[in-house]
């Protein structure tokens, strides 16, 4: 099918060696050259593809001479198109005649394959970037990274002394694609491949329907069983862009290093890595350090994940190796690390002094950016910190009107901060209530179940409460 393919990916622009640059810019004309002369049903295009790829297209004259249904439904749907499409205009004795050059050049002479010609105004696509992985293979890049991905598209090999397409490289994402706009257009899969092989056939042609075209056209055992032999590698280009990821990431790339860096980290996907948590979090820290930020997120959560289940909480030394980390998330905008940032001033963790009217700048800018309990972060800041002058429970309850006014579907802990909150005011008897209705959410966390008690034994003798100890010491229930 006609390639435009955008997948994931990343950029980068370090120094290369001449020889490097003149490889670069040779992948770059082949692929010009292969995207001008396909766009053009061009057959000389054919010259340009790689081995593997005049391969693959013996694989779709075999396929539409004898893969069963069954194999046809294994077979992606850009690729599955072009066999019905073959089986619709050829017999198998036409086809049999046809090597891999000579499908090659029948499939882009008639448009079904190769890059398709731009609309009025626009350019063919060219690369943005070559990455070269070892001597002889390479990946282009269709597009500049879109911030969070690299636009990975075509793959090249070097053979007989020139770079050469390596076309199936494109065949997966293009049936995503399809499939996306499928789901757009509110049609099934089988309707939008009718659909593209109408579209193949060409408006003089009555296009027949699927159904007739899942049997293949001779019944070959032998050659039906060779298919599955020869079956292409669709995924395989996958691990090619891993491999691009890995150069990128050496040349200092900072969204290679994070892609690159969570897929070792947690083992996914583990058809294209090897999990290996050490190198993955080291990859993760220098994209922090060179200003991703989402990266500086995923170490965040991975030097506080406390998901092992012995309710140990993070180390002293976790925390503070954290915090460089939260304060880049959290400058850069987003709302958990500010609310991150905003707990570390409050508890005075990581290293920080306690600072209520930090934590509190850091919690209102979270709020500001969505945080959902960053409301209730701040009214219990405001009213429990142990600071004098910095503790304002007047601005914590007039705060809290909002969490007042919806107390029915509140949750224990912010029911125990509107206690927290009538206490500091001096209004015990609400503060007592709506203790009392916190501890009642409390059955399953006897931790938090007893501090609550204790507070709520301090405001039945009329006495406030302030939270004197660092709270990310506590146990985690």
């Amino acid at each position: 099918m006609r390639c435009w393919m955008l997948c994931f990916a990343l950029f980068a622009a370090p120094a290369f060696a001449a020889d490097e640059l003149a490889d670069m810019n040779a992948v770059s004309q082949a692929w010009d050259r292969y995207a001008q002369l396909s766009s053009r049903d061009d057959p000389a295009s054919a010259a340009l593809l790689a081995p593997s790829s005049l391969e693959y297209y013996l694989f779709l004259r075999d396929a539409a001479r004898a893969a069963s249904a069954d194999q046809m439904r294994r077979i992606p749907v850009s690729d599955r198109v072009i066999v019905y499409a073959l089986r619709a205009s050829h017999n198998d004795a036409q086809l049999a005649q046809l090597d891999g050059v000579g499908l090659a050049r029948l499939c882009l002479s008639r448009g079904w394959c190769g890059v398709a010609p731009p609309d009025e105004g626009e350019a063919l696509p060219s690369l943005s970037h070559v990455t070269l992985i070892g001597s002889d293979r390479a990946l282009g890049e269709l597009g500049p990274p879109t911030g969070t991905n690299f636009q990975f598209g075509p793959e090249f090999v070097r053979a007989d002394g020139a770079w050469k397409v390596v076309t199936e490289s494109l065949v997966n994402d293009e049936s995503i694609q399809i499939g996306l706009y499928a789901q757009q257009a509110g049609m099934s899969e089988a309707d939008m491949a009718q659909s593209l092989l109408a579209r193949l056939l060409g408006d003089d042609t009555d296009t027949p329907p699927l159904a007739s075209l899942e049997q293949p056209l001779q019944d070959d055992a032998a050659l039906r069983a060779g298919l599955n032999d020869r079956w292409p590698k669709y995924l395989a280009v996958y691990k090619t862009r891993v491999a691009a990821l890995e150069r990128k990431a050496e040349d200092g790339d900072s969204l290679a290093q994070l892609g690159l860096g969570a897929m070792l980290y947690t083992g996914q996907p583990s058809d294209w890595v090897v999990q290996d948590k050490a190198r993955g979090m080291k990859l993760l820290e220098t994209s922090s350090n060179g200003g991703n930020a989402t990266a500086s997120l995923l170490v965040v959560g991975a030097l506080l994940d406390t998901s092992d289940g012995k309710g140990k909480p993070p180390s002293a030394e976790r925390l503070t190796q954290a915090l460089p980390h939260v304060r880049r998330a959290a400058e850069s905008g987003q709302a958990n690390a500010m609310s991150m940032l905003s707990t570390l001033y409050f508890n005075g963790a990581a290293g920080l002094k306690r600072d209520c009217r930090q934590a509190d700048e850091w919690i209102a800018r979270a709020e500001d950016a969505g945080s959902q309990k960053a409301r209730n972060d701040r009214v219990w800041n405001l009213a429990v910190c142990p600071i004098p002058q910095q503790r304002d429970p007047a601005r914590a309850l007039t705060l809290a009107q909002r969490m007042i006014a919806d107390a029915d579907t509140l949750s224990g802990a912010e029911l125990d901060t509107l206690a927290a909150v009538y206490a500091a005011n001096g209004k015990f008897d609400e503060a007592v209530d709506f203790q009392n209705r916190a501890i009642a959410k409390f059955a399953d966390a006897p931790n938090t179940l007893q501090r609550a008690r204790a507070r709520l034994k301090a405001y039945s003798a009329r006495r406030d409460w302030v939270q004197d100890y660092n709270a990310l010491e506590l146990p985690i229930e």
